[in-house]
Formats: structure tokens, sequence, C-alpha cells
């Protein structure tokens, strides 16, 4: 592997580690009881009981997504047919539950989606490498 491909690799992990870190304690599901949203950090950890994105109503897919454009510090969004679109006009629309409110509701739930992949594939225990034990045995040799 050349340097080039290998510190793109390198920013690339640092990113998504960057990234993971911001959103592990954003609102990704609601808790099983239907109480408050779950975190991110909530959502990966097995011993919290939490909803799958498929299992929300509708109106907790509003709230969830609502609550996360909510956190984030602005929003500028440019959408075909509907204009320019701001942190304020953003919640309200998927409050409402509008066309725009929709396509912003999926847009978000990919999102967790992705983040929720993530941050599995983090957690998840890594297979042992297959050539560390050979190289290993051929230097005690």
């Amino acid at each position: 592997m050349d340097k080039r491909a290998k510190r793109k690799k390198v920013t690339r992990t640092r990113r998504t580690g960057t990234l993971l870190q911001k959103q592990w304690a954003m609102p990704a599901g609601f808790h099983s009881d239907d109480s408050r949203v779950a975190t991110l950090g909530d959502v990966v950890d097995p011993s919290v009981p939490t909803k799958e994105l498929s299992e929300l109503t509708l109106e907790q897919r509003a709230e969830l997504v609502a609550e996360r454009l909510a956190l984030q510090p602005n929003i500028d969004l440019a959408m075909i047919g509907a204009g320019i679109i701001n942190k304020e006009r953003a919640i309200t629309e998927v409050k409402g539950k509008t066309k725009v409110g929709k396509l912003l509701m999926e847009i978000e739930q990919q999102m967790i989606r992705n983040l929720l992949e993530q941050a599995r594939k983090k957690a998840a225990p890594k297979p042992a490498r297959r050539g560390a034990k050979h190289k290993a045995t051929r230097r005690q040799s």
C-alpha cells in the first residue's frame, strides 16, 4: 500500500471515529417503554431495551428527527420545489409531517441506520488475523 492510500485510510478512519463520538449522545431511537428517546449509545448497548427504527410510529419518528435537528448547530438545505430550508423550518416541516418533513425524516433515518451500522461494527470483536499465528511460529524456529 503506497503512502497516499495509507494516509487516506487513516484519515477516513479518524473522521468516522470523530463522527461517531459526536453522534454517541444524539437521539437515535426510543426506549422500549416509549418513555423517552434513546441515544445512539443506548441503542447500540444490548443491555438497554430499545425499539428498532422500523418499530417506531410516524409520530415517534417525527419526534426523534425533530430532536436531532434541534441539536444541530445550524441547518441550511436547498430542496428543489421547496427552496431554502433553515433549522426552524426543517423542525416545523418535520413536526407537521408535511411532504418536505417526511423527506427530511427519511434522510435523517438513513443517517441513523448508517451510524448504527458503524457503531455496531466498531463494537463487534475483530476476528483474529489469519497470518499472525504463522508469523509468530516462523520467528521462533
